[in-house]
């Protein structure tokens, strides 16, 4: 059995060596541990609570690189309110403190990656803290995993438990997903259903063959056909930003 001390009063913590979750029966200061050492156990509270993070992600279903209908045709199937591990890394690189995250679970949850911690936003996990009834996803990565391949020196690593709302959708009988930073609001997703490109192909198509014909025109007939040049160019222009602007009109009602 191996010995670690309580990373708050210095106290020692007799665990097996696995991961695990231990409580100091002097100070009552939560740690993780793993059989690399003893990390503070933190957490970022939801700033951003369910019905607004709901609101978040539909407007940005209306965005207007979406698909057509996406807002309203999209079915959602799971919005839970989840919090993700992460290990937090601490390193001294050229005399500046520099952190990393890193996850601690194995996930295909998409956007996780993009996770940042805001500054100040930390609470020590302890027995007083309010999960706000989320599920909390227990790491299956130990830190050694990531600590040769960091660099600078350690100063600190800690596991930190990210507020997220994971998203399932289906739309077009397909199956899509999403993440919603809990602390944030900001939306994440690797893949999602995007809007054909097939009106603006349209549009340019068309003023080539204005220009294309203002050319010939004006070749072999007679100079001032070049103006059709100008004229597709000037419609081609107009009629892309009138298709812009009706999708940017969608979007903000």
């Amino acid at each position: 059995m191996a010995a670690f001390s309580c990373p708050q009063c210095g106290a020692p913590i007799p665990v097996s060596p696995r991961i695990s979750f231990h409580s100091c029966e002097y100070c009552h200061t939560t740690s993780f541990i793993d059989r690399s050492g003893v990390m503070f156990y933190y957490l970022i509270p939801f700033i951003i609570d369910k019905n607004s993070a709901e609101k978040i992600f539909t407007r940005w279903l209306k965005n207007p690189r979406m698909a057509k209908d996406l807002h309203t045709n999209a079915k959602i199937k799971i919005f839970k309110r989840t919090l993700f591990p992460v290990y937090l890394f601490t390193r001294l690189i050229d005399g500046e403190e520099k952190k990393f995250t890193r996850p601690a679970r194995g996930t295909l949850i998409e956007g996780i990656e993009n996770l940042t911690v805001p500054p100040g936003s930390m609470k020590i996990y302890d027995n007083t803290i309010d999960t706000q009834d989320a599920e909390r996803i227990d790491p299956d990565i130990t830190m050694e995993v990531y600590l040769h391949d960091l660099p600078g020196t350690e100063v600190s690593q800690s596991l930190l438990y990210f507020p997220i709302y994971q998203v399932e959708y289906e739309f077009n009988d397909e199956t899509w997903h999403a993440v919603i930073d809990g602390s944030s609001g900001a939306v994440h997703a690797t893949m999602y259903p995007v809007r054909s490109s097939l009106p603006f192909g349209t549009v340019f198509f068309i003023g080539f063959l204005a220009g294309l014909l203002g050319i010939l025109l004006g070749i072999y007939i007679h100079p001032v056909f070049f103006i059709l040049i100008l004229l597709g160019i000037i419609a081609t222009r107009f009629m892309a930003r009138s298709i812009i602007g009706a999708r940017a009109s969608s979007v903000e009602g």
